[in-house]
Order: C-alpha cells, then sequence, then structure tokens
C-alpha cells in the first residue's frame, strides 16, 4: 500500500510541476511522518481514505489533494498549532516548485481542517472539511475502531484530563450541521448518533 500511495503522491505531484526526483523524496519523508509512532488514526490509512472519498467526490485537483497529504504531517497530541505547523512544513517542502497561488491555496486548505477556526462558506474548505468528518459518519463499528485509536494517541493523558476535553470536542461538533455539502449530508445523522453514543459511553466512566 505505501508504493500505491508513493505512487499516487509523486503523480499529483508532477501534474503540480514539481520534479519526480524531488517528488519521491517528499513522498517518502511523508511516509515516515504519517507512520510514526503513537499514530493510531492519524496514519497513512486515514490519508488513504480521505483520497478515496476524494476520488468519490470527483474533486482532486492537485491543490484538493496536495492538503490531503500534508493537513496532518505534523501531529503532536500536546501541540494545539499541528495544522499551522503543516502548513509551514508544505510551504518549506513545497514552495519554491509550485506557483504562489496552488501555495495560497493548499496552506488555505490545510489551516481549514482545524476544526476551532471559523469555517468560511468556501466550497473547496467544506468538502476537505467534510471529507476529514468523514470517519464520524461511519458504521459505528468503524467509528468505534476510530475512537478507540484516538485514546491510544493520548495514552499519555489520564481519563481525569481526557473525559472533559474530548467531550467538549464532541458537543462542539453537534452546535451545528457537521457536514456542510450535499455530498456528505447523508452521513449528517449517522454522525449525531456516533457522537451521542461516545458521549453517553464518556459519561458512564467518570
Amino acid at each position: 500500500m505505501d508504493f500505491i500511495h508513493l505512487q499516487r503522491f509523486v503523480n499529483i505531484c508532477v501534474r503540480a510541476g514539481v520534479p519526480p526526483l524531488e517528488a519521491a523524496a517528499m513522498g517518502e519523508d511523508l511516509l515516515v511522518r504519517y507512520a510514526e509512532e503513537g499514530r493510531h488514526y492519524h496514519n497513512l490509512s486515514h490519508i488513504a481514505k480521505m483520497l478515496a472519498w476524494l476520488d468519490a467526490a470527483g474533486a482532486g485537483t492537485p491543490e484538493m489533494e496536495l492538503a490531503v497529504w500534508f493537513h496532518d504531517c505534523v501531529y503532536e497530541t500536546s501541540g494545539r498549532d499541528n495544522e499551522a505547523a503543516s502548513a509551514v512544513h508544505f510551504e518549506r517542502t513545497m514552495g519554491c516548485f509550485l506557483d504562489a497561488p496552488a501555495v495560497s491555496t493548499v496552506v488555505r486548505l490545510i489551516l481549514a481542517t482545524d476544526f476551532r477556526r471559523p469555517r468560511t462558506g468556501q466550497p473547496d474548505e467544506a468538502l476537505l472539511i467534510d471529507i476529514d468528518f468523514s470517519i464520524l459518519g461511519s458504521p459505528w463499528e468503524e467509528y468505534d475502531a476510530y475512537r478507540a485509536a484516538v485514546r491510544r494517541e493520548y495514552a499519555a493523558v489520564s481519563d481525569t484530563d481526557f473525559i472533559p476535553g474530548r467531550s467538549a470536542v464532541l458537543r462542539h461538533f453537534l452546535t451545528s450541521r457537521i457536514f456542510t455539502t450535499e455530498f456528505f449530508a447523508p452521513l449528517e445523522q449517522s454522525a449525531r448518533n456516533n457522537i451521542q453514543r461516545e458521549l453517553a459511553l464518556l459519561e458512564g466512566m467518570k
């Protein structure tokens, strides 16, 4: 799978104007990053599923695909600026190969995946956020595996601290529509049911 996705990354980079050798080196670096110890959910499997959704939505522009690849390339559970750091890494890595509008678009899209930022309503951002959130509307068995993987990523955090923090994030999702694109609208109720179920489980752990 790594080889398949590495080749896909190289292909999209070449489409965007990056020389093949440089694209391959960047891809290898990303594979290493997404295989870092402690990445139980924010790993290559997450990227692969997002790419599959991007394909299904028929929105695979180079900018959108690069945003998928880079949006979680920096991931520290103790950090609060992972998206910003990922955007900086993208700029440092690819900024010299792409034109300024393309770089700006990818950076904007990466930053949009920070759920704490207000949504702008721009269609490409809305779709990317929905793709990133797609796990929320998955069947319970898949969602249950996701929530367990997230907990393992925060293994260093005690239940005393994790439960209220996670609960606050989940309740934030319920304050407005989770999915804002027509393509993902059918997952809305499933996502809300999953989140309510997880909140009940967290409440029972207190």
